[in-house]
């Protein structure tokens, strides 16, 4: 399947059923309240309903020892025809060890929005093997769920790429701030309070001019990393007049890891 078939999934729209899945880590139930905080800005804010999967809240150890449960989810999500979109709790460090358990023709036949970052990278490249267009973007407990609510600037994103049938069309500058803050997801009162924000800094041209266009292809670098030779890595046709954007996790890496692609232990991707 060429990248340039992929099919777009249906947009969404007040009442739409999104299923709430963890792919990598538990995270929904070390962080109970923080999960339900994103869970509820995402109802709240969008007019979606939020359907949790057989094993979304399972505790995380055991999501971490049964990846073909993990899988089986996503199968279930996408092959349910009630389900309009499928957004991930949070990330992790190993939704790789899904490829084995994952059906890329339930995929393709039942097109819809995927939705995660960081280590959901390696489904968004499933999605891309199955010739189905996904969305790069937060997770409902880093984004949804952050502390004081979700903020504007990702509110609007979102409602332009996944509420809308058009083209997102010029993407504006973030204006309001932006933060790397680690808070304590255990305290449910912090949960409630701002973040604090930095003053956002103008984008950098590193190089080249002019105005360019394709489709993006990338994600997290580490996902990156281990994607590589293996089945969900598309062929070197698909990259052309593709568009690469990269991510860090929050570990991190080493400026030698991002220019070589090499690191003796892979950091966490959240």
């Amino acid at each position: 399947m060429g990248i340039g078939s992929l099919l777009k999934p249906k947009r969404l729209g007040r009442g739409s059923r999104v299923a709430a899945i963890s792919p990598s880590w538990g995270g929904p139930s070390v962080f109970p309240a923080r999960y339900q905080f994103g869970k509820q800005q995402l109802e709240e804010n969008f007019g979606v309903e939020v359907v949790e999967m057989p094993h979304t809240l399972a505790p995380a150890e055991w999501i971490s020892s049964n990846p073909a449960a993990r899988a089986s989810d996503i199968m279930q999500a996408f092959a349910d025809p009630s389900i309009d979109a499928i957004f991930a709790t949070i990330g992790g460090s190993d939704s790789i060890r899904l490829i084995p358990h994952l059906d890329l023709s339930v995929i393709r036949n039942n097109p819809k929005i995927l939705l995660g970052y960081s280590d959901t990278t390696a489904l968004h490249f499933a999605c891309m093997a199955a010739g189905v267009a996904s969305f790069y973007g937060p997770s409902i407990m880093s984004g949804f769920a952050e502390n004081g609510g979700i903020h504007q600037y990702t509110t609007d994103g979102l409602k332009k790429a996944l509420f809308q049938a058009g083209p997102i069309g010029r993407i504006q500058l973030n204006l309001k701030g932006w933060s790397c803050e680690k808070t304590d997801w255990a305290d449910i009162s912090a949960q409630l309070a701002p973040t604090p924000l930095r003053t956002p800094a103008a984008p950098k041209v590193l190089q080249g001019r002019g105005i360019t266009s394709g489709r993006l292809i990338g994600g997290c670098a580490e996902v990156l990393e281990m994607l590589k030779a293996t089945a969900w890595w598309p062929r070197s046709e698909d990259w052309e007049d593709g568009i690469l954007f990269y991510e860090t996790s929050e570990d991190t890496p080493s400026p030698d890891f991002i220019r070589t692609g090499y690191v003796t232990s892979p950091p966490k991707a959240y």
